[in-house]
């Protein structure tokens, strides 16, 4: 009997998960919940199933096994408690809540209920930086360095709005924070600074924006962020952000490690030193994250690459930044975020 999904939140980052379950001929799309009911109604009508404006009905109805759960980072929290509280597995994109109190409740509601989940970390499943994280694996490393530059602001209405999206560095930054963590373990403090730079709020008369936003009416989020994080390992990191209209994306990775300097650029790696080398990410190698779920689930397993606590320890880096910002700078140790 083939798996029955749903999926909570259709827009944007959903057609990929859309696209890749529509592949399977193991997993049956029975239904799609969004608060803008077309949206839904436009999956089914592709994909088959029932369109709903809300995640209850789509439960109650549908009784799936998994859902998959695209919705902005505010509305995370009671979706994936009720899953969980029906023993239906789930899928979650990053990141999985806007607070920690939101995360911290929803994995307990996970422990209790046994189910498997995953979070959409999938620059964990590219076969170069699982080669990455086995060269890294017996060496001291000294240093992890990332940042995120953005030529603008995403036009999602709930991006200006640190209580709805948190800003960069929860909402994008995550993958590069997530990324450290897999490469070289979990972190220890957080020191972090913000800024705001640029007025994004005089919007110039006739501005018809395409594609990311130099202007905004309101906003109220860093444009500027950068954190020190000292990591379990001994290494030190660092993570510059900044959302200021510029040229072109620019986002680098790279790790120092004690015989290896390794770069990395999306889901690609190069490294020199007494090793020296070059991989590309596999064939679809961002549908695997979703497809591990899937697996997992039919062969009556839990076991997951990403389980939800991953997100958690993610997300309470990026909050520990803000929580440092709100005491001068001064050092915070993720752990105290956690429940």
């Amino acid at each position: 009997m083939a798996l029955k999904v749903g999926f909570v939140g259709t827009g944007g980052i959903a057609s990929r998960h859309l696209q890749n379950t529509a592949k399977r001929d193991d997993a049956e799309m029975v239904g799609y919940a969004d608060v803008v009911l077309e949206r839904a109604q436009a999956a089914a009508d592709e994909y088959g199933g029932n369109a709903y404006d809300n995640f209850v009905d789509l439960y109650d109805n549908e009784e799936p096994d998994a859902i998959v759960i695209c919705t902005p980072p505010f509305a995370h929290g009671d979706i994936e408690s009720e899953a969980a509280q029906r023993g239906i597995h789930f899928f979650v994109e990053k990141p999985v809540a806007i607070s920690m109190e939101m995360a911290n409740g929803v994995q307990e509601a996970v422990e209790a209920a046994g189910i498997a989940t995953q979070v959409g970390y999938m620059f964990r499943f590219s076969e170069a930086l699982i080669k990455v994280r086995e060269l890294l694996s017996d060496r001291p490393i000294a240093m992890v360095q990332a940042h995120y530059y953005m030529p603008g602001l995403p036009s999602p209405a709930w991006w200006p709005y640190m209580a709805k999206g948190g800003g960069q560095l929860v909402e994008q930054a995550t993958h590069m924070l997530d990324l450290g963590r897999f490469l070289a373990g979990d972190v220890a403090t957080v020191a972090g600074q913000t800024a705001r730079v640029r007025n994004w709020t005089d919007v110039p008369d006739g501005y018809q924006p395409e594609g990311l936003l130099e202007y905004s009416e309101d906003f109220e989020i860093p444009d500027v962020t950068g954190l020190v994080m000292q990591y379990e390992c001994g290494a030190l990191g660092t993570l510059s952000c900044s959302l200021v209209p510029q040229a072109t994306w620019d986002v680098g990775f790279k790790v120092v490690a004690d015989g290896l300097l390794v770069t990395i650029e999306g889901p690609d790696a190069s490294w020199v030193g007494d090793e020296e080398g070059e991989m590309k990410a596999g064939e679809n190698w961002a549908e695997y994250v979703l497809y591990e779920l899937y697996d997992q689930v039919i062969a009556g397993s839990t076991q997951t690459s990403v389980p939800y606590i991953e997100g958690v320890k993610s997300l309470a880096i990026s909050l520990a930044g803000y929580e440092s910002v709100n005491q001068g700078g001064a050092p915070v140790n993720t752990a105290d975020l956690l429940s």
